[in-house]
């Protein structure tokens, strides 16, 4: 992706990653800056506008780069559960994405210290074993040939086996890192779903592929069947793309596999209704349970037991995790 400005702020410059960046970047025009939320969080963005002409902005995370998992979030049976922000938003451009809610910018920011966050883990490291989540609120993977964040996080893995990452994706890399305690979650949707509100990310196809790839030299793989979303004829969405995922992975291969139907922040959900009043996703009926959007619960179960019974016939129900 080509980034049409990229907005720099002063203290950023003395770090390598900024210079790596730029130097990859001839073309877009720099802006310093104070501080990145002087531009991130002015008001009254245009969201459409700035999908259409992307900026980048390089800036030094102070504060909290290390954060207890949410409840929304899924820990897969790991106690010591957290997640990192060092980059903060999406190249790709997926209708149903919290971020289009949680963030008032679609501009992509990317924090230069990685140093701090090493730090960091360290420290807590120093306490017991932790699984951290690195790529909730971006896509690592997909933003890694420009950053070399995703490598950062891999090098981390690797010189401390009490620390577990997950990095998950809607990208198609060519080839991944085989590290026993990186496990690379791969978002996949049926070709309904993925061409209609997953803008901008590989097609479905091309991420199975990855995955096969991933599998093959010796990756640990996640599968992450959400969210799903409530499509007419969703059944039969479904079950032919559970069909074609496992004509071409053999799923006992895999680590595990995520389940989950479509829900996000009733705040959020606010905030894109406002910001995006064309967005088909943002203006279901759904019902708030716990401050959480989400369908109903007959709606959520039966898309979930649907699914579940669709990946047991495939792989044990001890290693598919559900939101129920």
């Amino acid at each position: 992706m080509r980034y049409t400005h990229i907005y720099v702020e002063r203290s950023a410059y003395a770090y390598p990653l900024t210079k790596r960046i730029l130097s990859a970047s001839e073309g877009s025009g720099i802006i310093d800056i104070d501080h990145y939320k002087d531009v991130f969080d002015r008001p009254r963005q245009d969201h459409e506008f700035q999908r259409k002409n992307p900026a980048l902005i390089l800036a030094v995370r102070t504060g909290a780069r290390v954060f207890k998992g949410a409840p929304v979030c899924q820990s897969f049976g790991q106690r010591n559960f957290y997640y990192s922000s060092s980059i903060m938003n999406c190249p790709f451009d997926c209708e149903y994405c919290y971020l289009k809610g949680m963030y008032p910018s679609s501009y992509i920011v990317v924090f230069v210290n990685m140093e701090d966050y090493i730090k960091d883990v360290e420290g807590y490291l120093t306490q017991g074993p932790m699984y951290v989540c690195a790529s909730y609120d971006t896509d690592l993977i997909a933003l890694n040939p420009l950053t070399g964040l995703a490598d950062s996080w891999c090098d981390l893995a690797l010189r401390h086996e009490d620390l577990l990452v997950e990095l998950r994706t809607k990208a198609a890399p060519p080839e991944l890192r085989a590290i026993p305690n990186v496990i690379y979650a791969f978002t996949i949707s049926p070709e309904e779903v993925a061409s209609r509100y997953e803008k901008g990310a590989p097609a479905a196809s091309d991420r199975i592929r990855a995955a096969v790839r991933a599998l093959d030299s010796g990756c640990r793989v996640r599968l992450c069947f959400d969210p799903m979303i409530k499509i007419p004829g969703w059944r039969d969405a479904y079950a032919g793309f559970v069909e074609e995922v496992t004509a071409k992975i053999d799923l006992t291969r895999v680590t595990d596999v995520s389940v989950g139907t479509f829900r996000i922040s009733g705040d959020y959900l606010s905030s894109m209704r406002k910001r995006l009043p064309a967005n088909e996703i943002a203006w279901y009926p759904y019902i708030v349970k716990g401050g959480v959007a989400q369908y109903t619960e007959e709606d959520d179960k039966e898309m979930q037991d649907f699914m579940c019974g669709l990946l047991e016939e495939h792989i044990g129900r001890e290693k598919i995790f559900t939101w129920n």
